[in-house]
């Protein structure tokens, strides 16, 4: 029901604003200066068919596999209110699963932006803060 809903929601020209259009935008780290909203910001933007989430940076950076990068594209498998349910295209299967790892986005109020936990975390464990930059943030 909840795919229906996230398809109906990605597709419907008249549909309130969901939980894609918030999340849609310009972020930099909250803890990392040189990935900040001044220093190399990344736009968060989403694909409707198939559902993906497309990271952007300003300028290319150390990515979680080890290699410099500018983009990273996550495969859209649910969303909620508040959360987006990912998984990051090229990461290694866990061992104990078999599965690639799901990534749980959850857009934070205060300071605006997002942190991310794992479906496997405890669900108060959210790590990477990410901050909404304005719109003036430099992009390539």
């Amino acid at each position: 029901m909840r795919a229906l809903i996230l398809c109906l929601a990605l597709t419907s020209p008249a549909a309130a604003e969901t939980v894609l259009d918030r999340a849609a935008g310009f972020y930099g780290s909250a803890s990392n200066p040189m990935q900040s909203c001044d220093a190399n910001p990344h736009e968060l933007s989403f694909l409707t068919n198939p559902p993906h989430a497309m990271f952007h940076w300003a300028l290319p950076r150390l990515g979680p596999d080890g290699v410099m990068s500018q983009d990273e594209t996550y495969d859209l498998r649910d969303a909620s209110d508040s959360t987006l349910t990912l998984q990051r295209e090229g990461d290694a299967p866990l061992p104990e699963t078999g599965r690639r790892p799901t990534w749980i986005l959850r857009l934070t109020s205060n300071p605006d932006g997002y942190c991310w936990g794992r479906s496997d975390w405890s669900p108060v464990r959210c790590i990477e803060s990410a901050v909404r930059c304005d719109t003036s943030a430099p992009m390539s």
